[in-house]
């Protein structure tokens, strides 16, 4: 009989341990999970950030017309984005602060914290889908090919041996290296600082053609009637490279801070503000949110 109460008392013991073990062990886990499922859902605090500071700094280059560039008369960054930026910042209560960057580092200035967004004329790919936190589209932009007036270049194989300029890291760039073709037909492809000096360049004729955005050609077409031409196809269309979407850029972890710029625009589109910053750069309203 004590001999069966023995058995019976040790496996009593033996059970509750493994209970205590196993309790231990969920303890543990649970623990460890919780801590890991409250820091993958907890807010990333971005928005939080720029709100203490008061101020919003947007990273940008200065030689971007008409979307953020530097106004020859008053010295002052003045464009489209900013416009939009600055109405943003408004609704939101903080300041907009402006920082002009190399835009070959943009990335790098992004995610070391010296800007908080890219937002100038910044095109949507899937490179930067990966690499950002993209917004929604509010505007579409064609990569197309500006050229010195009369010249008689017809379609991307017209240029064929000649030498054309692109700005470094750039959607343009991008766009180029993804018409192989058109390409490896070049004699050269040019890197360039900013298309202010390129169109220059087309002028001096150092360069034959400059691959850039639809948006900026279109500006310089206005600042310069007769200077330059968009290169045309053999039917009489705008020759392409690719057409995007302009988005701004955030770090990728920045969800809250992109989700509030986002509900500033979409009030901006509805309430009809952003049709009338629109209207005053291009004239009429080529903004896409909501639409």
């Amino acid at each position: 009989m004590k001999k069966i109460l023995s058995l019976l008392l040790t496996a009593a013991m033996a059970v509750s341990l493994a209970g205590c073990s196993s309790a231990a062990q969920q303890t543990s886990s649970a623990a460890s999970g919780g801590s890991s499922q409250s820091a993958s859902s907890a807010p990333d605090g971005s928005w939080d950030k720029v709100k203490s500071a008061g101020k919003m700094v947007l990273g940008l280059d200065k030689a971007f017309p008409p979307m953020g560039y530097v106004d020859t008369q008053t010295g002052e960054l003045v464009g489209f984005d900013i416009d939009l930026a600055k109405e943003a910042c408004k609704r939101l209560g903080v300041e907009l602060s402006l920082q002009p960057i190399d835009w070959d580092n943009k990335t790098a200035e992004l995610n070391n914290g010296n800007v908080d967004c890219l937002w100038n004329g910044f095109s949507k790919t899937p490179e930067r889908d990966q690499e950002f936190a993209l917004s929604i589209p509010y505007m579409k932009n064609n990569q197309i090919i500006l050229v010195k007036s009369g010249s008689d270049y017809r379609g991307l194989d017209g240029l064929k041996g000649k030498t054309v300029g692109v700005q470094a890291d750039s959607s343009a760039e991008t766009a180029l290296n993804g018409n192989a073709d058109f390409k490896n037909s070049l004699k050269n492809v040019v890197k360039i600082d900013d298309y202010s000096k390129a169109v220059l360049e087309i002028q001096n004729g150092t360069i034959d053609a400059i691959a850039i955005d639809e948006i900026v050609a279109r500006y310089y077409l206005t600042k310069n009637p007769g200077a330059y031409a968009i290169l045309q196809d053999k039917d009489g269309k705008d020759a392409s490279l690719a057409t995007e979407d302009y988005v701004v850029a955030f770090r990728k972890s920045d969800l809250s801070l992109r989700e509030k710029i986002e509900g500033a625009l979409k009030d901006m589109a509805k309430d009809g503000t952003m049709a009338d910053i629109s209207k005053k750069w291009f004239d009429t309203d080529v903004t896409i949110i909501g639409k």
